[in-house]
């Protein structure tokens, strides 16, 4: 059944409201394909009562739950956008080495856990901190996408950019697909989170890099700066953030010094206003 758009504009409120996500007008019917599964599993006859489900339903928190899920983008894979991981290998090591401190990094959109196992398995290789002496958390907003992180298991499309050399040594083939190491899986801590909940976010740190890559371009506006602000509560005093290769803060907030290279785009929270 199609959605009105008095409805698509309640819902689309609603939504940003709770997640940040982000639907404007031209997305009308791409919200609607997403939500209409919702409908036949929640058995209502329309938008107008799912609206009511999602907003005085007794089961309304464990709907936000599937919802969540729902509309999360899970687009990752393993080893992206490289030239960000390289800096971190470098520059941030460096300063966790010199400052005689654990590292502590966040992945703080981290889907189906390719990006913060990648991390792990960069740090790991490297060689130039001991895994006990690396804190690797990583966090979403999806259900689905956690447990699907938990487990380990990853088939062909999530190894694009995987050099063939790490693949043998971190995954072990297991019918259509390959499951990580146990070693590497020890090194990652996943947890639920809302970017939005300034509490939650701020727990995460005091972290040497926040990685949230790819995330931002679904939100508007105001809530990007609202995220990356919270980030701020989250970094140590100059930690780096990285964001996606399209995505800019550069006019949204001063908390940030945008740092440019041949290669790669990152930021690095300036002052010492960030998590102790």
């Amino acid at each position: 059944m199609p959605i009105t758009p008095e409805q698509y504009a309640r819902l689309r409120d609603t939504i940003r409201e709770r997640f940040g996500i982000y639907y404007d007008d031209t997305k009308q019917f791409l919200l609607q394909s997403r939500l209409q599964t919702r409908l036949i599993k929640c058995r209502v006859a329309d938008f107008d009562e799912y609206y009511r489900y999602l907003t005085i339903s007794a089961d309304r928190e464990a709907e936000w739950d599937e919802l969540a899920s729902v509309l999360s983008n899970n687009e990752t894979y393993f080893f992206r956008e490289r030239a960000q991981l390289d800096v971190l290998a470098s520059e941030v090591v460096d300063e966790a080495i010199k400052s005689r401190r654990r590292l502590r990094i966040w992945s703080a959109a981290c889907s189906t856990g390719e990006e913060p196992y990648t991390i792990a398995m960069l740090l790991l290789a490297g060689g130039r901190i001991a895994p006990s002496e690396i804190d690797i958390k990583a966090g979403d907003i999806s259900p689905r996408a956690l447990e699907k992180a938990k487990t380990g298991f990853y088939r062909e499309l999530s190894f694009r950019a995987t050099p063939p050399e790490v693949m043998a040594k971190n995954f072990r083939p297991f019918e259509s697909g390959y499951f990580i190491s146990d070693e590497i899986k020890r090194m990652v801590e996943f947890s639920r989170v809302n970017l939005l909940d300034q509490r939650a976010v701020a727990a995460y740190g005091p972290a040497d890099a926040i990685f949230c890559r790819n995330v931002l371009i679904y939100f508007d506006k105001p809530t990007q700066k609202r995220v990356v602000e919270n980030f701020a509560r989250a970094l140590r005093p100059n930690g780096y953030l990285f964001l996606g290769h399209a995505e800019s803060i550069i006019r949204l907030t001063d908390l940030y010094e945008p740092i440019v290279t041949p290669k790669a785009i990152y930021y690095r929270l300036r002052g010492t206003d960030g998590a102790r």
